[in-house]
């Protein structure tokens, strides 16, 4: 299985809890009342999106961010 590494922007939501996205993954959208929370749905919203794309046949986006920083 391959392992994918993506950027995720986590902020508070100003009614409570907080919002996460994938900037690399448009439409890659999760939120939860924690930050625990968020970052697992977002993971798991990163998954689905990636299972998808690859049930498609399409090609995987990579994170801008972090070409080239595996070597480090």
């Amino acid at each position: 299985m391959k392992t994918y590494t993506y950027t995720v922007l986590l902020s508070p939501k100003e009614e409570g809890g907080y919002k996460a996205y994938c900037p690399s993954l448009p439409g890659c959208r999760a939120h939860g009342d924690t930050r625990r929370e968020a970052i697992r749905n977002i993971k798991a919203s990163i998954s689905h999106r990636l299972d998808a794309l690859i049930f498609m046949g399409k090609r995987i986006p990579r994170d801008p961010d972090l070409v080239g920083q595996a070597t480090q």
